[in-house]
């Protein structure tokens, strides 16, 4: 079989500095190889039509006779006298146009009549010799594959790259399609995205090409410095009508809070991009420019720089591992629901880490980009859970803590490593309190499962503390500390007279309410409130707000009392305006594991009456009034609005709001991993004192 040659086709229009970067490596290649450089302006129309809209459009600064005004020209022709056999320049005639991209990009094809790979190289995407040779051999060794699917450093800055997928630059269905297995009589039919069909009209590149993971793992990841230069800026704010692009480039250079989201500052974003800089991924930026111009590392020449072999990303974050002790890996897999209060719970805490030196002890892992971006707090991105492949998971999260030298594993919910030392935050034994099957749901049959594997446990209240080692009697004793809940203090305090009429106003609230938390007629007892007001002489003079998305619990009220009954979807800060303004809120849960509506309510200096459970008692203590059926419900009604009463419960909420507090609590939970991290580091001196023993 012949060798299999490479067709580099590039398009470009003022390409300095990047430009030069390529042919160092192109000439150390020891296969045959053409590069083929389309050079012109590109008509706004077809693949690029979009811009219009946007306002681009092509001014004649830009271009000379429509080629470039950069040297660019020049230099292109230089290389075509040094390397006559291996580089074609393809232009327009004097002051045209190319009819769009798409035509610059089928330019060459026509001249191309064998099979080979067809790479698309943008003048700003940088590849090091051994990552082409590394394609050239895939190719070769598996005339199979159509096609390959890559992943890119996307430089955002000199020293900023995209750091999260799924997202803008990092979007798999149609990024980075970079290499074709051509055929002759095959032509690109788009090219935003790349699209290149054969004479059948085949998508050669979806017929069966390497995937990412495939690439990623050789080592694949090439470097795209597509904002990195003021000329970049401007052409992109002319061409593509991205507005103040050149202005808030330099401002998010200037921005060291990071994770950063991109769309901050690019306005042509509209996801959850992340960017970060560059060396925390133990990334050396192929171009770097100093007092003397850009400079290059990855080629053949006499700048080159000494470069180790690329590395799949997953070896780059195991050299890039920080060294501090003890090292926490949280799984952020309970962001990928929409249940709100444990999800508050954990961002509540990383974000006092990340506003802490603690933030370099903490790994925050992202599944699939659902995360929340905390500043200070480091992302790493893993697939979604899948509860149908668990033991994969399972060996995923051994692998990703092995990596970053973790000393503790902890879950936003219920998932496990294989093998890493855990602390497992418990909320709650509601399943158990009441005897539910734990057969009947996969969750309950992971929690049992993670409260079996755990070390450590942290418990949000003595009452589910004891609750845990009742039903689990043979856990170690010592091994549960009680680190209690708390609430966002700059979100919920009292809301202003305006802010309520505002809210009554949106709402049509047009009688005095109770408040109702994501009530339910479970274990949740919202029932309790709707039978008391049956008993409640002023019902019809009263209404209640339903927050939550149940719809049981609304009709069960609007059935039997003569109240009227508000099911509202509520924004937290709406929730502080609906605590503020009613007559108070009815908590009539049987259980909870903490109950933060409770200390809500009263830092929003809400008057509470709640079911006496046992957390909520530990919670409330004093500054609640407890009833626990309708009859006592319905005086407790007529209590909370006494003057005394009322004020002597908003008093007392207060205080006992206060004792609570985020920052407190993220620092007990720093003890706790210092503590747990240092009690597992003597247990393995133990053990491997013994076995030294055991030898001589």
């Amino acid at each position: 079989m012949n060798e299999l040659p490479i067709h580099f086709f590039t398009i470009v229009l003022n390409g300095n500095p990047f430009i030069q970067y390529h042919i160092d490596v192109f000439r150390s290649l020891p296969f045959r190889w053409h590069w083929h450089i389309v050079e012109g302006v590109a008509e706004l129309k077809h693949d690029t039509g979009w811009s219009v809209e946007n306002g681009g459009k092509i001014p004649e600064a830009l271009h000379r006779d429509g080629l470039s005004v950069d040297g660019t020209s020049e230099y292109l022709d230089k290389l075509a006298e040094m390397y006559p056999d291996n580089i074609t320049i393809y232009r327009k005639p004097a002051g045209r146009f190319w009819d769009g991209k798409r035509e610059m990009v089928n330019a060459p094809l026509p001249s191309i009549q064998e099979e080979a790979i067809l790479f698309q190289l943008d003048n700003d995407e940088l590849w090091t010799k051994e990552q082409i040779e590394t394609v050239h051999r895939l190719f070769s060794q598996h005339p199979e594959k159509s096609a390959a699917w890559f992943w890119c450093w996307f430089f955002v800055g000199p020293e900023l790259v995209v750091s999260s997928r799924n997202c803008y630059a990092a979007n798999p269905n149609y990024e980075w399609h970079r290499a074709w297995r051509f055929t002759p009589g095959s032509k690109w039919t788009t090219h935003e995205p790349p699209t290149l069909v054969d004479l059948s009209g085949q998508d050669i590149g979806r017929k069966n090409p390497f995937t990412h993971f495939e690439t990623e793992e050789a080592g694949l990841l090439f470097q795209h410095f597509s904002y990195v230069t003021e000329e970049q800026l401007r052409f992109k704010e002319q061409y593509y009508g991205y507005t103040d692009a050149l202005s808030k480039w330099k401002s998010l250079q200037t921005d060291h809070h990071f994770p950063i989201l991109l769309r901050d500052y690019f306005s042509w974003v509209k996801d959850s991009t992340v960017v970060e800089p560059a060396s925390r991924f133990h990334i050396t930026p192929i171009a770097t420019k100093g007092d003397g111009g850009w400079t290059w590392c990855g080629r053949r020449g006499e700048e080159q720089q000494e470069r180790q072999p690329a590395k799949p990303a997953s070896k780059i974050v195991e050299v890039n591992v920080s060294q501090v002790t003890p090292k926490i890996v949280i799984d952020g897999v309970y962001f990928t629901e929409e249940h709100r209060g444990i999800a508050r719970v954990w961002r509540s805490l990383l974000e006092q880490w990340g506003a802490s030196d603690f933030r370099d002890h903490v790994v925050l892992l992202d599944r699939n980009n659902t995360a929340p971006i905390i500043p200070g707090i480091r992302r790493r991105a893993i697939p979604a859970y899948n509860p149908q492949d668990l033991q994969n998971d399972r060996a995923m999260l051994d692998q990703v803590c092995r990596e970053e030298q973790a000393d503790v594993f902890c879950s936003t919910y219920y998932t496990t490593p294989e093998a890493t030392p855990s602390l497992l935050l418990v909320h709650d034994m509601i399943p158990e309190v009441f005897g539910w099957d734990m057969n009947s749901h996969t969750d309950w049959q992971d929690k049992h499962r993670a409260i079996r594997q755990a070390n450590q446990f942290v418990c949000v209240s003595e009452n589910t503390k004891r609750d845990l080692f009742r039903f689990f009697p043979n856990l170690r004793e010592g091994s549960a500390t009680v680190i209690p809940n708390a609430y966002d203090q700059q979100l919920f305090r009292p809301a202003s007279s305006e802010a309520i009429l505002k809210f009554h106003m949106k709402y049509q609230i047009e009688k005095p309410y109770f408040l109702l938390v994501g009530p339910r007629l479970d274990y949740k007892n919202a029932q309790l409130l709707f039978d008391a007001l049956s008993l409640f002489p002023a019902q019809h003079g009263y209404g209640v707000i339903c927050t939550g998305r149940d719809r049981g619990a609304v009709e069960y009220g609007k059935l039997n009392t003569g109240s009227e009954i508000y099911s509202l979807q509520l924004s937290d800060e709406e929730l502080a305006v609906a605590y503020t303004g009613a007559v108070a809120l009815i908590f009539p849960s049987c259980y909870e594991g903490f109950g933060l509506p409770l200390i809500e309510a009263m830092a929003c200096r809400c008057p509470v009456v709640a079911y006496p459970s046992g957390a909520v008692n530990e919670v409330g203590q004093d500054a609640v009034l407890y009833a626990s059926d309708a009859a006592k419900m319905c005086s407790a009604l007529c209590e909370v609005q006494k003057p005394e009463v009322r004020k002597q419960l908003i008093q007392a909420g207060i205080a006992r709001a206060n004792d609570f507090s985020w920052e407190r609590s993220a620092k007990q939970w720093r003890e706790v991993v210092e503590t747990f991290a240092s009690g597992q580091q003597s247990m393995k001196e133990r053990q491997t004192q013994h076995l030294l023993a055991g030898l001589l």
